[in-house]
């Protein structure tokens, strides 16, 4: 699985960079993306406080460390442009792409998400649990199942049949797409409305 990002422009390219050379502690540029998306779509708002600095990207004083000077000036950057996206609703998320198999490989982009949440913990968690047939419940089900599908332990067992089997492969394949409309539709119902 490599970085498919030759398409971005300058300043993603550069943030990659920047997590790249950060060390096995950094989030990938997927996942930043997803924690960023979160950032955004929140049912309350958080301030940047509540998560900067990254203890990764600094020292104990707050303090980027070495590599990560422009850092900050890239992440708000990006988080701007996701809250342009999603206002204008036409979000892309930075998916990786398997090199081998061509396969999106969502599950980064969810987990930075998901570390997200926790900021709100108590507020995704009510989202999470609404089913009622709107919106907010269509955004539930669709960020549950992308939850639930990131965890490559929970796939149909060997006793499923093949529909089974064919029903999760659709369902795999169309989370990227779904955590896009989701993203956007989050951002409706929690900075929209």
């Amino acid at each position: 699985m490599t970085s498919e990002f030759g398409d971005l422009p300058e300043s993603l390219l550069r943030l990659d960079d920047v997590l790249l050379n950060g060390g096995d502690d950094a989030m990938l540029l997927t996942e930043l993306d997803g924690f960023l998306c979160a950032i955004a779509v929140s049912p309350g708002p958080i301030a940047k406080s509540e998560y900067w600095p990254f203890d990764w990207a600094a020292d104990e004083r707050g303090m980027p460390l070495p590599g990560f000077e422009e850092f900050e000036a890239l992440v708000d950057a990006r988080l701007v442009d996701i809250e342009t996206e999603l206002a204008a609703g036409e979000y892309g998320p930075l998916y990786e792409v398997d090199d081998d198999t061509g396969e999106i490989i969502w599950q980064a982009w969810i987990a930075g998400f998901q570390q997200a949440m926790l900021l709100r913990y108590d507020a995704w968690d009510a989202l999470l649990r609404d089913t009622d047939d709107d919106e907010r419940g269509e955004a539930a089900m669709g960020l549950a199942s992308g939850l639930m599908l990131s965890d490559p332990t929970n796939h149909p067992d060997d006793t499923a049949s093949d529909d089974d089997w064919a029903q999760y492969d659709a369902a795999m394949s169309a989370m990227p797409e779904v955590l896009a409309q989701v993203a956007v539709l989050l951002y409706r119902l929690h900075k929209q409305n």
